[in-house]
Parts: C-alpha cells; sequence; structure tokens
C-alpha cells in the first residue's frame, strides 16, 4: 500500500506485516495521486509479495512535478516537470504502457512508458506524447480512471472535474492510431503541394519555407500523437458538482459522489458513439448545504436542523430524518411548545412557521429588512424576540386557537420594536424574565429591562464581535463567545467580568449553559467542542470529530446529549455517560497529545526541498519513547539481578535474560525500530548479548537437556528450557538485526563486540535455515493434505469404478 499526504511525503506500507517499508520524500508540496506501475510482462514472472514484484511507483503532487520511483531500489527514476500548473490526477491504461495526467488547467497530458527503460535523459521510462484540450472540462481534473465498458472492444478514460461535467475519451487501437496518423500525413502533404502550385514564381522562394514547414509537421506528429490516441466523447451533464468517482466492472456503471450530499450511477451504453445516461441516484437524508442552525424540542424527542435549502426533523432516539420542508436559508430556530410547530429565521429576513404535523409552512412574515441571526423564546412560552442585521430586535406573541386544529399563529408587538447601535448577532431571555440580553457586532453585549427595554447594563471586553450569548438557568452568569476566540463570563448584578477563558484556537461560534448546571459547552471554527466548569473556570474536556469549523450547538433540556452541527453537512451527537471524568487525567491527555506534537516535530528529517531521497517509514512516537525506556529499564533490573543474587527461581517472570527476551517479544513491527533507533549503545550492546544467550538455548533445544545427574548441568537444562519458552524466533533476531544496523559504526569499533556479533551471525543463520526449512516442509504437507481432500471430494461428487483414497 502506498499513501501520499499534504506533509510532501509518500510512505509505502507492508500490510502482511503491518508496518512501514520506506518513506520517499521529494515532492515539495501535497501529493495529490500515487499509482502502482507493474508491467505485466514483470508481473508475471516477479514472485508475489516482494517489492521487486510491485514494480515501480508513480506520484504527482501540487509541485507540477510527477516522479517515477523504483521500489526496488527506493529511489527517484525520473522526474516529469511538463506542467505549469497543480498536477491533480494519474491514470493507467490496461496494458500499462500509457499515463494520462491532468491538472489545473483544462488540458490532459499523455506519456508513453517504457518498462525496460533505465529513466536517464537518452533512454527515459516516461515520453511525453503530447496534450489533448478539455473544451467541456470544469476546473481541475480531480480523477481519472481507464475503464472498459461492456459490449465494446475499446478502453475509455475517464475524466472527473471539479464542475458538474463527467468527460469521457475513447482510446484507440494501434490500428486506429496508425490510421489516423496517415489520414493526417496524407492532409498535410496535400495541403502543402496545393499551397506550393498556387503561384510559380512564390513557389521557389518559399520552398526553403515551405520544407521548413514540413519538416516542423513531421517533428510534431509526435506531440499530436495524443490526439490520434485519444477522441472526445459527449460528456454527461451531473446534478451537481462532483466530488470523487468509481467505477464497477462487474455492472458497468461509474457511480459519482456528489457535492449536495448525493450518489449518481452512471451507466456506459454501448453504440456509434458511446454515450452516458444516468441510472440510479441515492439521496440520503442529510442536507445538501451546510447546517446553520439545530434545536431541540421541549421533550428533547425532536431535532431541528436548517441550511440554504431545507429545514429536517430529526428522532433524536433513532436518529433517523421523519420530515424535511422546503425553507429560506435558515439561520436561527426554535421549537413552539407542544412540539407541534416550528419557528424558523432566515437570511431573507423572514420569520417562518411551519406545522410539523403535515410538514408545511402555515405563517410567513418579513419582519426585517436585514438577516435574522437570533431569536429566544421567552420564559412563558407565550412569545418570542427576534434580532437582525437591520440593527433592530422586535417582539411577538403567540396566538393558540382552541379547536380542534390547534392552530398556532404569531404577531409582532408592534410598540416594543427597538432600534440597537449596530447590527444584532444574537439574543438571549433571562430565565426569570427580567433581562434581554442581545450581542451586537461593536464587540458589546447589551442588557435591557425585559418589560420597559430601556438600558440596563453594557457588557464590554471583547476585542472582535460578540457571535453567541447564553445565561444560566439561575440568571446569576451570562457568558458570550466571540471572534477574538475568547468566551467571558459575566454577572448580571453588576455587569463585571468574572473570567476571560482562552477557549479555541479560532472563533467562537456558540456558547449554552447545561440546563440547571453553571457548567458551559463552547463550540467554534477549530472544530472543537469544549466543556468548562464556570465556578472554577477550568476545561472539562474537549471534544474533537467535526472536519469543519462547527457552526450550531444545542443542548438537551436535561443536559443528557449535545448536538453539533458543522459546516461538513453533519451533525453529531454527544451523549453524556455515568462514567466519571477527572480533571487530572483530561491535561495528563493534553499534555501526551502535545509531547506526541513535539516528539514528531523534532523527529523530522530537514533534506533539500525537492531533493528526492528515501528515508525510514516510522516515526518517533511517545509510545516509542515509553518503550524504549521501559526496554532500558529492564535491561538495568537484568544486569543487577545477575551482580546481586546468585540463586533465582528457574522461570520466565525471574530469569534475568527471559524478561529481557519477553519485552522484547511484545514489541511490535511497527515501533520496534524507533525502539531501538533510541536505545543507547550501552544498553544496544547488552541486549545483543542477551539475544546472543537466548538464540544459544534455542539452538541447544534439539539435542536435549541432560537429566539432574549433577547440580549444576539440571540448572544448564532447566535454564535453557525456560529461555527457549521465552519468546518466538522472529521478533529477537529481528531486534539484533536492527540493532547492529544502527550501531554499527560503534560495533565495528569495539574489540570485544566482534566475537560476539561473529557469534550472533553463526547461530541467527543456522536456526532461520532450519525455521525455513521447517515451514517449506509445513507448506508441502499441506498441499499434499489438500490435493487429496480435492481428490476424495472429487471422488464422492462424482462416483468411479475406482475406489477413492481417503484422507
Amino acid at each position: 500500500l502506498a499513501t501520499g499526504s499534504n506533509d510532501t511525503d509518500i510512505v509505502l506500507w507492508d500490510l502482511a506485516a503491518e508496518a512501514g517499508v520506506a518513506r520517499f520524500r521529494g515532492h515539495v508540496d501535497q501529493v495529490t495521486a500515487v499509482l502502482f506501475w507493474k508491467p505485466l510482462a514483470s508481473a508475471a514472472l516477479a514472485g508475489a509479495g516482494t517489492l521487486a514484484a510491485a514494480g515501480r511507483l508513480i506520484s504527482s503532487s501540487k509541485d507540477r512535478v510527477i516522479r517515477i520511483w523504483s521500489l526496488e531500489t527506493q529511489i527517484c527514476l525520473q522526474t516529469i516537470a511538463e506542467h505549469q500548473c497543480e498536477v491533480w490526477s494519474l491514470a493507467l491504461n490496461a496494458d500499462r504502457t500509457r499515463l494520462a495526467a491532468g491538472s489545473s488547467d483544462k488540458f490532459l497530458r499523455l506519456w508513453a512508458l517504457a518498462p525496460e527503460a533505465t529513466g536517464s535523459e537518452e533512454d527515459p521510462l516516461a515520453t511525453m506524447l503530447g496534450e489533448l484540450p478539455r473544451p467541456n472540462g470544469q476546473g481541475s481534473a480531480i480523477a481519472l480512471q481507464f475503464v472498459r465498458p461492456k459490449a465494446v472492444d475499446f478502453e475509455v478514460l475517464l475524466c472527473q472535474g471539479a464542475g458538474k461535467t463527467l468527460e469521457m475519451f475513447r482510446v484507440h487501437g494501434e490500428a486506429d492510431v496508425k490510421r489516423r496518423q496517415k489520414r493526417r500525413r496524407r492532409r498535410a502533404q496535400a495541403k502543402k503541394q496545393k499551397k506550393a502550385g498556387a503561384d510559380g514564381e512564390a513557389a521557389e522562394e518559399d520552398d526553403a519555407e515551405s520544407g521548413a514547414e514540413g519538416e516542423k509537421g513531421e517533428a510534431g506528429e509526435a506531440a499530436a500523437r495524443a490526439a490520434d490516441e485519444l477522441l472526445e466523447l459527449s460528456p454527461h451533464r451531473l446534478a451537481a458538482k462532483a466530488i470523487s468517482m468509481a467505477w464497477s466492472p462487474a455492472t458497468g456503471e461509474i457511480l459519482v459522489a456528489l457535492s449536495n450530499n448525493e450518489l449518481e450511477a452512471v451507466r456506459l451504453t454501448p453504440g456509434e458513439p458511446l454515450a452516458a445516461e444516468r441510472s440510479l441516484g441515492l439521496e440520503a437524508p442529510g442536507h445538501r448545504t451546510q447546517i446553520r442552525a439545530v434545536a431541540v424540542s421541549q421533550d428533547d424527542s425532536m431535532l431541528m436542523s436548517a441550511s440554504a435549502e431545507a429545514v429536517k426533523i430529526w428522532n433524536t432516539t433513532t436518529g433517523r430524518c421523519v420530515r424535511t420542508i422546503a425553507s429560506g436559508y435558515g439561520l436561527c430556530g426554535f421549537f413552539v411548545a407542544g412540539s407541534e410547530h416550528l419557528v424558523l429565521g432566515t437570511k431573507e429576513g423572514q420569520i417562518e412557521l411551519y406545522d410539523l404535523r403535515i410538514a408545511e409552512l402555515s405563517q410567513q412574515e418579513t419582519s426585517h429588512s436585514g438577516s435574522v441571526y437570533g431569536m429566544a423564546e421567552s420564559p412563558d412560552q407565550k412569545g418570542f424576540v427576534t434580532c437582525s442585521a437591520d440593527k433592530t430586535i422586535r417582539f411577538f406573541e403567540f396566538t393558540f386557537s382552541g379547536d380542534s386544529q390547534k392552530s398556532v399563529t404569531f404577531q409582532e408587538v408592534g410598540d416594543k420594536a427597538t432600534e440597537m447601535p449596530d447590527e444584532c448577532l444574537s439574543v438571549a431571555y433571562s430565565p426569570n424574565g427580567k433581562w434581554v440580553i442581545v450581542a451586537l457586532l461593536n464587540h458589546t453585549v447589551q442588557m435591557l429591562f425585559a418589560d420597559t427595554l430601556k438600558f440596563y447594563l453594557s457588557l464590554y471586553g471583547h476585542r472582535l464581535p460578540v457571535m453567541s450569548i447564553d445565561i444560566t438557568s439561575d440568571s446569576q452568569m451570562v457568558a458570550s463567545g466571540s471572534a477574538d476566540k475568547n468566551v467571558k463570563l459575566w454577572s448580571t448584578q453588576f455587569g463585571n467580568c468574572h473570567r476571560s477563558l482562552r477557549a479555541h484556537d479560532d472563533s467562537v461560534m456558540q456558547v449554552r449553559f447545561l440546563p440547571g448546571t453553571h457548567y458551559l459547552a463552547s463550540a467554534g471554527r477549530d472544530r472543537e467542542v469544549k466543556l468548562w466548569d464556570c465556578d472554577t473556570y477550568e476545561l472539562i474536556t474537549a471534544l474533537k470529530g467535526h472536519a469543519a469549523e462547527i457552526l450550531a450547538l444545542a443542548v438537551s433540556q436535561d443536559a443528557a446529549f449535545l448536538v453539533t452541527a458543522s459546516s461538513d453537512k453533519q451533525m453529531k451527537f454527544w451523549k453524556r455517560t455515568s462514567d466519571q471524568l477527572f480533571l487530572s487525567e483530561e491535561r495528563a491527555k493534553e499534555l501526551e497529545d502535545r509531547f506526541e506534537q513535539e516528539a514528531e516535530r523534532e523527529d523530522l528529517q530537514d533534506t533539500t526541498a525537492g531533493e528526492a531521497v528515501t528515508l525510514r517509514a516510522s516515526r518517533r512516537t511517545v509510545e516509542s519513547v515509553r518503550s524504549t525506556e521501559r526496554l532500558m529499564e529492564v535491561l538495568d533490573e537484568a544486569v543487577a539481578a545477575e551482580k546481586g543474587e546468585a540463586s533465582m527461581p528457574l522461570d520466565v517472570s525471574h530469569n534475568a535474560c527471559a524478561r529481557v527476551v519477553t519485552y522484547v517479544g511484545t514489541l511490535n513491527s511497527s515501533n520496534i525500530y524507533e525502539v531501538l533507533l533510541a536505545l543507547p549503545f550501552a544498553h544496544a550492546l547488552q541486549l545483543l548479548k542477551y539475544i546472543c544467550r537466548f538464540l544459544e538455548a534455542v539452538a541447544s533445544l534439539p539435542d536435549g537437556a541432560p537429566e539432574e545427574t549433577s547440580g549444576d548441568q539440571g540448572v544448564r537444562g532447566a535454564e535453557t528450557r525456560v529461555l527457549s519458552a521465552a519468546t518466538t524466533l522472529e521478533t529477537p533476531c529481528q531486534a539484533a538485526l536492527i540493532a547492529t544496523y544502527v550501531h554499527h559504526h560503534e560495533l565495528a569499533a569495539t574489540p570485544s563486540a566482534r566475537a560476539l556479533i561473529m557469534r550472533l551471525r553463526g547461530l541467527m543463520r543456522g536456526l532461520l535455515r532450519g525455521e525455513k526449512d521447517r515451514v517449506g516442509l509445513s507448506i508441502a504437507g499441506f498441499s499434499h493434505l489438500q490435493r487429496v481432500i480435492r481428490k476424495s471430494s472429487g471422488s464422492f461428487a462424482k462416483p468411479t469404478p475406482v475406489a477413492a483414497p481417503t484422507a
């Protein structure tokens, strides 16, 4: 497996060993595509599971460069710098002889691949055939793929751009390519003769020029080869912008993921020419655009989410969408008492009332001339207040009819509309009904008396606009979240700031108090949700999971769960559990994460920008550092035990050498290199000695341990059995090879270590050769059993006069 990342590195992984093999570094920008190039001829000859069988690797990047790497020698064989802009996609045809690349411009480029080439300038692996325009292309060529539709005898190159168009190109065979080239040369020759015979006198003067043009035409044939091999077909128009695509050989269909949260299947139908048509579509119940508002019903049974195209109602127990109602661009909203109606404030300045029983709009009023950014229900649930970008707050009252329909309407209280100093971004009612709190664009929060709307307090201290406000259930504390990344806690009695919390690494978009508590949940553009204790001003925990900035936050009435919505079109439920949360453990986790980042940052190897090099695949982590420290402790304890205690119980837990080898056996293939890389030379030498003793014990095991005729021989035989049972053979041998490779300079300069290395070499060769023979014998035995069982089962399935052997 090969992976390319935003860190400009390409890592090659061994899936069987579950470990990295190599790290290729040479690109100076994000890696956009990686592709294995295994020529068909070499694939049939090479053995499976080896790097030689894997062939070569082709990579592209935003640095406008394509590189071809050798997986066997782990070097860059050729660098292709033909693009003038970012390279986004790569594709290989079925014969592995053509490479297509898509970039940010309106061209596709084609190369001819030569598997036997060396990659030098005189003998390149990839030869440029030319470029092909994309007249119907929209944006960058995000994905390319060669496919073979059903019932046709040619390949098709699929090109998925950043727009709503799926482009298709027919790939001509070798005979068609020669015929098209011959036709083009004949047409060019006729044009040349016609131009030469137009004027006899001018013909002589133009002979040199026409000859030069003819040479240019012949030289340009190779550059025009891409147009000979690829022919554009009619593009397919998608319902929305494409994100990614996949080809299904079994059904002959293309599955395209769209930006509006849909999947569209496109079927290629044979004919002249080949046509594409939509066959199936899958519309998920989620939103098509970013979610701007969420709200929970009074009984916590339903959840409302609003976006640019619709408002959706979800069942909080099952997580299913139960209503989808077309609406305006919703920015805020809440459930009316009874949870059968919903009020929504839109970007167009309208206030919309929906009847959820019939999923229809029942009332719509245009009360504001600007976007309605916030609304809050009154504590008595008989009305609500709205705030808008038109610098006003307006109050509304509900009218509940007593008929069988139980209809609800709202009307504005005309004499209570209040002009504010600046645009209003959020509004809240105090639970005791005394104040209305408004967050303004001018970085302040104003508190007004709810009955008279007279000024009460102005809370100032933020350096950027206040995005959200909330108040505790006891009406004693106000929390404000601002674009300056801070959350401030205010007293409602005197307006003083209790504490300013550096809450997020980006703008704070939402703050909500958990009902009945002084716990505060905050969400920001840094994609995190954080829970705070506003009495001690401590961070309780941080919740991560969103892939984009969080724009909306809602809390259930019993504080049993949180709901967050993001611009990645996702909503996440965060449920409170009965497990206790200890702040000391949370702080320790934060320190571990920070140490992990610092360890990775210190481990980054500096290389010259653009220089193609191969580095080790693994990186130092906190786990590898701790494993190294623990291995050093085990080695020190083993040395101290051998020096201080003459007699010890002969089992794996007490024997010094057995303890060392047992701990080495716990290291896995993904971190053993990093653990031994950080091991000091003195400890590495001790490790090699213990591994040598372990191998000697295993090597003497087939001869059998002598009977306890004497005390010395009995102890030696018991120790042999203990050491041989400590661990398997693979990990200690791997550890010995890595330690020798890492410290080979020190080992070569240490005379006492040479005998140890030679002893290890002899023991490992003999033991590993024996292991190889045993594995081969086992494979041969299983193959024989398989043949016998197959023959036996075949004889029972089809009776024959000859009795079949039994396994």
